[in-house]
């Protein structure tokens, strides 16, 4: 791709959730295996493939590999001390024309305390991500907490022009992460589909080179798309 599109840009930053039997390792290099969050397994992009949206671009990152439901009681956060980064090349020079960078931050909930439960009356700290139900309306119990903000680099990556990307739903620029799919208890009757979704936020692309774009952005876990029997692959 030459050129990017001059109506909408959707990027997004997924990390792969695998059923127990049929997964997708993405485990081969040794030594990115000491600091999983920051394997970057697959990139893709692609013109979207939506009615209607056939102009717009879509670029997906995939990091994180080989995560389960039962892989508590961290699971599968981003890194703050990260940078993840998208380079875009519009005239195949080889050098990046517009990168998008990530960065994340982690809270305890209870606005950064912690939640505490009362045990044998006295208030407890748990080290526990959720003591109980979480909606997409309903966050109390979670005890941990992911936003991330994205800033838009014009020309080289370390010294061009940085631009906050601001968040188009609430004129911000934090993003908020859903919570990790732990399990059909902590979710409920909502699915875990209907409780991400609402986690797709569109944003103000300002510092495009056309003018002003909208977008939309998405950080989370998606199912992955490619699955081979794991224990009977390696099982020699």
């Amino acid at each position: 791709m030459r050129h990017l599109s001059k109506k909408l840009l959707l990027v997004a930053i997924t990390s792969a959730m695998c059923s127990s039997t049929m997964a997708s390792s993405h485990r081969e290099a040794p030594f990115i295996t000491g600091n999983p969050k920051v394997d970057a397994t697959d990139f893709y992009m692609f013109r979207s493939y939506e009615s209607g949206r056939e102009g717009y671009v879509t670029l997906v990152a995939n990091y994180n590999p080989l995560q389960d439901a039962y892989g508590g009681p961290n699971y599968f956060s981003m890194s703050p001390d990260a940078l993840y980064e998208f380079h875009i090349d519009n005239n195949g020079d080889a050098v990046e024309d517009i990168s998008f960078q990530f960065n994340f931050n982690n809270m305890l909930g209870d606005g950064g305390a912690g939640i505490s439960l009362g045990i044998n009356g006295k208030n407890i700290a748990v080290p526990l991500k959720n003591v109980g139900g979480v909606t997409s309306t309903d966050s109390s119990a979670l005890n941990f907490k992911e936003t991330y903000s994205i800033t838009m680099v014009n020309g080289d990556r370390r010294t061009g022009k940085k631009t906050k990307v601001m968040n188009a739903d609430n004129n911000s620029f934090s993003f908020a992460k859903p919570y990790d799919n732990v399990g059909d208890k902590t979710f409920g009757a909502q699915s875990y589909a209907d409780y991400a979704k609402r986690f797709i936020s569109n944003v103000t692309l300002s510092a495009c080179p056309s003018g002003a774009q909208d977008g939309r952005v998405f950080v989370g876990q998606r199912k992955e798309s490619f699955a081979v029997n794991l224990g009977d692959i390696f099982d020699l």
